[in-house]
Parts: C-alpha cells; sequence; structure tokens
C-alpha cells in the first residue's frame, strides 16, 4: 500500500459511513415513513436508488419477500436485517428500532502476511458497529495468521483520527503505522536506537528496527470473527 493508496483507504481522512449532521447517530435522515423496520428498509432502499429487485438480489431473497417487508410484516428475519445493514452501512439496531447508540466504521483494508495492510477498493463493503462518537473511525480485517495470537483470521480492528505520530499513545501498542516509504503494516511499536526512529514488532515475526515513520494510530477496537 503506497501512500497514495492510504489516503484512498481513508487511512488519516476519516472515510467512514456516517449520518448527515442534522441525524442522531447511525440512524440516517431519510424522505419516507420510517415507523417500522419496513418503513426504514425501504428509505435505506430508495436512498440509495436501488429497485426491489436489486435489493432482492442483495438479501437473497425472492422481490415479492421484499414488498412484503417494506409494507411493514413483522416477521423480518435476522439475516436479512444483518444483509441489510451491511449493505447499507447502518446498525442493525437502526432497522429494527430506528435509533441506536452505535455507528458504523467501513472495512476499507485487508491485513495480510507480514502485518501489510492492502486497500479492499471494491464492494461488497463491509461495516462493523462503532461508539456512536467515533464518526472518524475505518476498520481493516486481519486476514491470515500473520497477527497470531494477539488476533486471529477475520477478526476486525478499528482506529480513529486523522494521520499522526504521538509517541505518547503508541509506545508498547498494537497500530496501524505507514513508514516513510508508504508501507502500511500493524505492528507494535518500540523506541529505537535514536530518537526519531522505531522498532516494529510482530507476534511471530523478527523485529524490523530504526523505522522512520509517518503515522501511527493505534488499534483502538478489537472485534474477534
Amino acid at each position: 500500500m503506497n501512500v497514495h493508496n492510504a489516503h484512498i483507504l481513508g487511512i488519516g481522512v476519516g472515510m467512514t459511513s456516517r449520518p448527515p449532521s442534522r441525524a442522531r447517530p447511525g440512524r440516517p435522515d431519510l424522505p419516507v415513513d420510517e415507523m417500522t423496520p419496513g418503513g426504514r428498509l425501504k428509505a435505506l432502499r430508495l436512498g440509495s436508488k436501488m429497485g426491489q429487485e436489486d435489493l432482492a438480489q442483495v438479501l437473497g431473497v425472492q422481490r415479492p419477500q421484499v414488498s412484503r417487508y417494506e409494507n411493514n410484516a413483522n416477521d423480518m428475519p435476522d439475516y436479512v436485517i444483518e444483509r441489510a445493514s451491511q449493505h447499507f452501512g447502518v446498525t442493525a439496531a437502526f432497522i429494527r428500532y430506528g435509533d441506536t447508540d452505535a455507528s458504523m466504521a467501513k472495512v476499507v483494508g485487508l491485513v495480510g502476511a507480514g502485518g501489510h495492510v492492502e486497500a479492499i477498493e471494491s464492494p461488497p463493503w463491509r461495516y462493523i458497529e462503532v461508539p456512536a462518537s467515533w464518526h472518524d473511525a475505518i476498520a481493516l480485517e486481519v486476514s491470515g495468521t500473520s497477527c497470531w495470537p494477539i488476533y486471529e483470521d477475520g477478526d476486525t480492528l478499528a482506529i480513529r483520527g486523522e494521520r499522526r505520530l504521538e509517541e505518547s499513545e503508541i509506545l508498547g501498542r498494537m497500530c496501524v503505522v505507514e513508514t516513510m516509504d508508504g508501507l502500511g503494516l500493524v505492528k507494535r511499536i518500540r523506541k529505537g536506537s535514536e530518537p526519531g526512529l522505531y522498532t516494529l514488532e510482530s507476534p511471530n515475526a523478527p523485529p524490523i528496527e530504526d523505522v522512520m515513520l509517518a503515522s501511527a494510530r493505534p488499534v483502538k477496537l478489537h472485534v474477534s470473527r
């Protein structure tokens, strides 16, 4: 992942799924009746300019079933709500109850071999729930065993905020880092041999010593698979 891709990823630019500023956290401001789960599902579909047939494919059901859900059926299965929430980037609680104390962070990268971060550049996108105030959060999915036993294959990590390098918040912690030559990595950070240099540790690989970093942000949330 080079520096340009890091900006595309939103690493440092707060590229998250968030509600409009006038809406409650996790609760989009939508143009149709939202008094029922079906009404909220319809609002999400219309807001995304999708037809019922398109949504049926996303949910894994037939088009008449989508129409039934939208017309206030009270038996919308959990798997349908989960698929809809992931597709539209809202919490499942929004669809069920119309309100939530959570926000959603988009999974924008994969942590692969050696802890290297690679961009996810095409849908389908996945989201995880984070606290409502975390509008600047993004998430990365661990792929493989490079971070084992700290993180396992399929786990999700969330970070927050602008690209930065603050020693007081990163030393001794697992962080998403960007090196000066543009590599994105997930590593534990220690002081290097001189000021401005850092040692990057992995749980199952030799440390990388005396690296200059462009940014580092601690992992704020770890969601097990």
